[in-house]
């Protein structure tokens, strides 16, 4: 793992009363689900919405609804569609070891949970809601979404996490962090993209790739890059492995 020169010199082990907080779409899953989606059906216009977010020009619910809305399939291809895409099995080693130690441990996505709670799934994991993180579920992965329901006439999304005091995302993730740190000693990020960069700065240690280190990156911000979760275990659990 290639850790940039303004890393932190110590990042103490995953402990009893941590927290992770991990983004979804190209942390959990390989790829970010979403661009998986616009990349398989060629959606050009899709991409085009995608940038005016990045730039910032429109919310992701916005973003969410103009690229969903232009996925013309029946519920079973998309179901198909999202049961191709790759995931992150070195997953499964952290939130097992995170049960292990009462360490909590919630998803937190600016994406659709349909997709997030079937893909989470697939690593043989239930989802639940994201407040139960408090009571240390072993049998169940917290996490908070944006709300997604396929029809035969489209994905409808709604948004029961959005904050009034953000208006960019959705699911504002830095609310969350807000709220649920104070029952935790320490919080710990794992995110790739712009929607994880508002709460990650408020965290106690972070592990970034993609967007979101280099946003890190060009503030000055401490963050430990990584590609793959094995990179995360292999600092966060080196006491609980082999």
């Amino acid at each position: 793992m290639q850790n940039t020169p303004i890393r932190s010199d110590k990042v103490p082990h995953l402990a009893t009363n941590d927290l992770i907080f991990i983004d979804f779409d190209g942390t959990i899953s390989v790829k970010d689900t979403g661009i998986a989606v616009i990349d398989a059906l060629d959606l050009d216009e899709a991409w085009q919405v995608e940038h005016q977010w990045r730039r910032g020009e429109i919310d992701s619910m916005e973003c969410l609804r103009r690229q969903w809305g232009m996925v013309d399939l029946p519920p079973a291809a998309i179901y198909r569609m999202i049961d191709s895409f790759e995931l992150d099995e070195g997953f499964n080693e952290l939130a097992e070891a995170a049960i292990q130690i009462s360490a909590g441990l919630v998803v937190v996505s600016d994406g659709l949970d349909f997709y997030v709670d079937r893909m989470l799934g697939r690593l043989g994991w239930e989802a639940c809601p994201g407040e139960m993180v408090l009571q240390r579920p072993r049998r169940c992965i917290p996490r908070y979404a944006n709300h997604g329901q396929v029809t035969d006439h489209g994905v409808k999304i709604t948004f029961p996490h959005r904050s009034r005091d953000c208006r960019q995302c959705g699911n504002c993730k830095t609310s969350h962090l807000m709220r649920l740190r104070p029952h935790f000693s320490r919080t710990i990020y794992l995110g790739d993209g712009h929607s994880d960069l508002c709460a990650a700065r408020f965290a106690d240690v972070v592990f970034a790739k993609a967007a979101l280190a280099e946003d890190f990156a060009r503030a000055g911000r401490e963050f430990i890059r990584f590609d793959r979760l094995a990179e995360v275990n292999s600092v966060l659990l080196a006491p609980y492995q082999g």
